[in-house]
């Protein structure tokens, strides 16, 4: 008796880890399916700009609950005695498994990294044009700007600041300034200090 005891109550924390993870995993997943449509592909949907990086960040939380998910329910049959459900939860462990292995393997990190970066080189080069205005109006006027809304009316000439491209963050000191931008498909910010330059690896 104290055995059979023993056995339904690993079973029960088992079954509420099981629950937590498969909670998790399918949060993941509608977040993913919400945010970038119910293709499972490398980008999401296209827009002026770009298409729409998927962080890979997102991919590997995919995996990782779906892989779980998977092996949990496979492992939770050989603790049942009825074989409908163990056949009925082994047949459910094949929808996280394919998941994860289209994941793991259909996924073209390579390419969305290739995509990214070149993203990541646009925002840079926003940035860039604010560091050429930015050094002009300190010769004109002895500090930086600090105000977005003034730092776009001096910075709109020749090169100006890309449409598709989101300054975040602009922050003057009195021998130095900083800012943040990305492009508004790309998941990466990108942040430049004027004593630094930009935070894009190239490498």
């Amino acid at each position: 008796m104290f055995f059979v005891k023993t056995i339904k109550t690993w079973m029960l924390v088992f079954c509420g880890i099981l629950g937590l993870t498969l909670g998790l995993f399918s949060e993941a997943t509608a977040s993913f399916i919400q945010g970038y449509g119910i293709n499972l592909i490398s980008i999401g949907a296209a827009t002026g700009c770009g298409e729409k990086i998927t962080p890979i960040e997102t991919y590997d939380k995919i995996a990782y609950f779906s892989l779980a998910g998977g092996l949990g329910l496979i492992f939770l049959c050989t603790f049942l005695n009825s074989n409908k459900i163990q056949i009925t939860l082994a047949t459910l462990a094949i929808i996280p498994l394919v998941i994860w292995g289209y994941v793991k393997f259909g996924v073209d990190y390579d390419q969305i990294r290739r995509v990214a970066f070149n993203y990541n080189v646009q925002a840079e080069g926003t940035l860039a044009n604010i560091a050429e205005g930015q050094e002009r109006y300190k010769s004109e006027h002895g500090n930086f700007i600090n105000d977005l809304s003034k730092l776009r009316a001096h910075v709109a000439g020749s090169h100006g600041l890309d449409e598709c491209v989101e300054l975040l963050e602009l922050k003057a000191y009195y021998d130095y300034w900083t800012a943040s931008a990305k492009q508004v498909s790309s998941p990466e910010i990108i942040h430049w200090d004027s004593r630094k330059g930009s935070s894009l690896k190239k490498g």
